[in-house]
């Protein structure tokens, strides 16, 4: 595994096992969600943390009758992140919910994060436009 590949690959595991942290946090926290959104922000989280993680830990993942390679799946954790993020950013903005007060410079820097996530994403989906295509070799 080269070194770009193992930066990516090494983020993967800790970002997906954070975001199941993350979820598992708001359980314990608060308990059990009750309300659609909150259940929904939770498996959302749990989705989300552990398609991180097999993503990777795994340089191939069987799905159904089909082999999926680790850039794919990937990129549909990191797709994932982007949408929820700006669905669940937006709707708050837009709801007059802001979690920091500051609701304009929060718009922006969600665009900027969702646009950076979505990127990213695209760049596991096709392998490597703008990225050193090795970064997403499968061994």
């Amino acid at each position: 595994m080269n070194s770009k590949k193992a930066v990516v690959r090494h983020g993967l595991v800790g970002g997906g096992f954070v975001t199941l942290l993350l979820a598992g946090t708001i359980v314990v926290g608060l308990g059990v969600p009750t309300t659609p959104s909150m259940l929904g922000v939770v498996s959302w989280l749990v989705f989300v943390g552990a398609t991180m993680l097999v993503a990777g830990r795994r340089e191939r993942v069987r799905i159904g009758s089909r082999t999926v390679d680790w850039p794919r799946v990937a990129a549909v954790a990191i797709a994932m992140i982007a949408v929820g993020w700006g669905v669940i950013s937006f709707g708050r903005l837009l709801a007059g919910d802001s979690i920091t007060g500051i609701g304009p410079i929060e718009a922006v820097l969600t665009v900027g994060m969702v646009g950076y996530f979505a990127w990213f994403a695209r760049e596991c989906w096709v392998g490597g436009a703008r990225i050193d295509p090795e970064t997403f070799a499968v061994d």
